[in-house]
């Protein structure tokens, strides 16, 4: 069920005497709930801007937003901040409070101007804390965690907003590889588990292909597709058009970009598991050497150590590839 949605949209830079400058247009999205969708492009083509005008942040060149069925500019701010919750890529200077007291924030607009948080408010936070695994940090000071863990935290606020939508813009920039998978898992599970309707922009093509229901590519030429991931990965060639590079191509099978490697010969290569294989493609392609299942020459390989070419035996990867460079 689509809980957010779009009609017509335009979104940009608004200039003096109306000297717009349009980044997106003819947006007709939708974000469904208990799905997560990511919002994946290259630098610069519009991902932020969009996510700023579906907050209400700017306000759209032309066309519409719904959220609930109803749009957005017949909500007040208190009813807005009711559906939608958002964390930023912005470093907010929360240092001096704990983890619970920056998590209470979120329920701000339950609890009214002063901010009195009840039994039923407390324990909306100690929730919120609970589903992002920081029970054990949440008497901690913001200034005193791992950047993983600060991400994590804001999460949790916007959790206790209790909304039904969570927009995220790049949670996973400035993380490492762990952080980004945990918070990637994390934001996944909540969409699915807790109902919530998540959209999310992200450089992490792999994790968003893994993790991600639906994806909204921003194309080089500035159009946007949008579908089930399945969908929009096998049946258009959206991926290509993300970064509309010739140095890159979008490898279906690895859901993953590759550089395009200029080759000057092939071999046709016989591997025990898939694994193996991906090592040795990458060894051959790193040589200028591809892979032609119509290639004269058969490479077989049962471990990194046990390679024939042709049925010539070679004692390691080093060894091939200078009997394939004669």
């Amino acid at each position: 069920m689509a809980i957010l949605t779009t009609h017509n949209l335009a979104v940009g830079y608004r200039g003096k005497k109306g000297c717009d400058t349009t980044v997106l247009k003819g947006l007709n999205l939708s974000l469904d709930t208990g799905r997560m969708a990511a919002l994946l492009g290259r630098n610069g083509a519009g991902k932020s801007t969009l996510l700023r005008a579906l907050t209400c942040a700017d306000k759209p060149l032309a066309g519409s937003i719904e959220i609930a069925g109803r749009d957005v500019t017949k909500y007040g701010k208190h009813e807005l901040a009711k559906l939608l919750g958002l964390v930023s890529t912005d470093r907010v200077a929360v240092g001096g409070l704990t983890v619970r007291e920056l998590v209470a924030m979120g329920r701000q607009p339950h609890t009214g101007f002063l901010g009195r948080l009840d039994d039923d408010d407390r324990q909306v936070v100690a929730d919120a804390i609970a589903s992002v695994g920081m029970e054990h940090k949440a008497d901690t000071f913001v200034a005193q965690l791992s950047d993983g863990e600060r991400q994590k935290a804001m999460i949790a606020k916007a959790l206790a907003q209790q909304t039904p939508v969570i927009v995220l813009d790049e949670p996973t920039a400035f993380l490492d590889v762990a952080s980004r998978v945990e918070t990637m898992e994390l934001l996944h599970h909540l969409a699915r588990d807790q109902h919530k309707a998540v959209l999310l922009s992200s450089h992490d093509i792999s994790q968003s292909l893994l993790l991600a229901d639906d994806l909204w590519v921003v194309c080089n030429d500035g159009s946007v597709v949008a579908g089930s991931t399945e969908t929009v990965v096998m049946d258009s060639d959206a991926m290509n058009r993300m970064f509309g590079s010739q140095a890159l191509a979008f490898n279906a099978s690895l859901c993953d970009f590759e550089p395009k490697i200029a080759t000057y010969a092939a071999v046709r290569l016989e591997c025990g598991n898939d694994a193996l294989r991906r090592c040795m493609t990458n060894a051959l392609l790193r040589n200028g050497i591809g892979v032609n299942d119509a290639a004269d020459v058969t490479v077989v390989a049962n471990s990194l150590s046990q390679i024939a070419i042709n049925g010539e035996k070679c004692g390691s990867v080093e060894q091939m590839l200078a009997k394939l460079k004669r």
